[in-house]
């Protein structure tokens, strides 16, 4: 019998901010921001919102008017900018990924169309990822999000245990390698595939702890997560194969759903995400940043 999957409103309840307003999304995570414009923003409310993104772990800011520079500023109030490997930033903004899919492109392919966390094969990966709603559709595109701390929370004593000790292989291979295929059908993005992406081969821990909240979190991934240190593929793909159906639990995810003017900010550390491709025919145009973390550290017995 399938497992039974649930949680508790307590995960994502608000609290009362000065200096906007916040309505969580569902019982797992994510909030929509209102009665806020991140261009004058003082500090004291940009601590507030810092909370709020530890809180909720994905937030809709809405009804912003940003151009790329200023959305360059509020990705700074942040921490410092990350690397964008495999994809060409844009020309005058060399942090800047325009993510963009014109309607009359002939594939439904979207970028980063499957369940990830952005570039967890890097030393550092990202922190925060910042992707603004310049020109979307105006029924589809959403994204969904999902919650790595209750993916791990989810787990039997017995096998967090387990994966305390274990480390995850992280690589670039399955999108960005030489035999990479999926990619191939963005026509107004440059990809960039690697002839050997040997260098970005990493491994972290299975179990992190937040540097934030020093929670333990699930980190692993379909996308980027291929193996685990020491073990055979026949031994860790079984493994893999039930964390990634556990985080994918319905009871874990939240759905966003986006208009223009929307700023989307997600904690890379504790999260999945994915954008949904039924939008096949519209255009759909947004701008992304990401704010670089720190070396992930392994989590600790409870």
């Amino acid at each position: 019998m399938p497992e039974f999957f649930y949680t508790s409103a307590s995960n994502n309840q608000a609290r009362s901010y000065q200096h906007f307003k916040i309505s969580p999304v569902a019982g797992s995570m994510g909030a929509d921001v209102y009665d806020i414009d991140l261009n004058n923003l003082s500090d004291e409310g940009q601590t507030e919102l810092r909370q709020a993104l530890m809180d909720h772990l994905v937030l809709f800011i809405r009804d912003q008017s940003l151009s790329v520079a200023q959305l360059e500023a509020v990705t700074l109030r942040f921490g410092e900018f990350g690397n964008e490997p495999y994809v060409k930033p844009m020309a005058d903004h060399p942090h800047v990924v325009h993510v963009r899919k014109e309607a009359d492109e002939s594939t439904p392919i979207v970028f980063g169309g499957a369940w990830h966390t952005d570039w967890t094969f890097q030393e550092r990966p990202p922190a925060f990822t910042l992707l603004y709603g310049h020109d979307v559709p105006d029924v589809g595109g959403d994204t969904l999000y999902t919650n790595m701390y209750l993916a791990y929370e989810w787990l039997s004593p017995a096998m967090q245990n387990m994966l305390l000790g274990l480390r995850g292989i992280h690589t670039p291979e399955f999108g960005y390698g030489p035999n990479a295929k999926h990619n191939a059908g963005l026509e107004s993005m440059k990809i960039v595939y690697g002839e050997n992406v040997d260098h970005d081969v990493r491994s972290h821990p299975l179990i992190t702890r937040h540097p934030e909240t020093g929670r333990n979190v699930l980190f692993a991934n379909p996308a980027y997560t291929l193996g685990i240190e020491g073990m055979k593929a026949e031994e860790s793909r079984p493994i893999l194969d039930y964390l990634f159906s556990v985080a994918t639990a319905p009871a874990f995810t939240c759905r966003m759903r986006w208009a223009p003017g929307t700023l989307a900010i997600w904690d890379n550390r504790c999260t999945w995400h994915q954008p949904v491709s039924d939008y096949f025919g519209k255009r759909r145009e947004m701008f992304r940043t990401t704010v670089v973390g720190d070396k992930p550290v392994g989590g600790s017995a409870a």
